[in-house]
């Protein structure tokens, strides 16, 4: 089974200047049965990164006008799929990718991480974005019940049960 990860655009998988999703993947990559077939897709100027298979997507820093960084990192990475095809793709924190995904690779067994409130993100505000999101996903996955519970907010119960939903908490890990 092959596993792509794809971060946060602006997400340091470094060492030197971790965000927090980048901690989060590399502890949970570090522990996981499938870790010889990950790959960590981002994009960081840091030349030194966590060690694990990662996968830098470098953009051009030329800002060209209308052209979101974002979309072009999604671009760039649907490329790489195209040619490498994943078993499962984990998005994490970034509903809004999904939009630019299926149109680009269709539908794939996605995997969404929230880390964050889902109603204040691109991509999950309102019901129809999350229906969405349930329909064209593989499993949603949050950080508490809290940020579960405001993925659910104002829809229909048969959403609020469904078993593509759960709750993965994060915590440190003892050393």
């Amino acid at each position: 089974m092959k596993i792509s990860i794809l971060l946060p655009y602006k997400e340091n998988f470094s060492p030197v200047y971790p965000g927090a999703v980048s901690l989060f993947v590399n502890d949970t990559v570090k522990e996981s049965k499938f870790k010889n077939n990950i790959i960590v897709y981002g994009n960081t100027d840091y030349k030194k990164t966590f060690n694990c298979n990662y996968r830098n997507i470098p953009l051009s820093k030329l800002k060209l006008r209308f052209t979101s960084q974002s979309k072009k990192y999604i671009k760039e990475f649907t490329k790489i799929e195209s040619n490498e095809k994943s078993d499962l793709i984990e998005i994490h924190n970034r509903p809004n990718y999904l939009y630019d995904l299926i149109p680009l690779i269709g539908k794939r067994n996605y995997i969404l991480y929230f880390h964050n409130d889902p109603l204040t993100m691109l991509g999950s505000k309102t019901i129809n974005e999350r229906k969405f999101l349930l329909n064209n996903t593989y499993k949603i996955l949050f950080n508490s019940n809290w940020s579960k519970k405001r993925f659910v907010e104002g829809m229909q119960s048969k959403f609020i049960n469904s078993e593509k939903l759960s709750v993965i908490f994060q915590s440190a890990k003892k050393k």
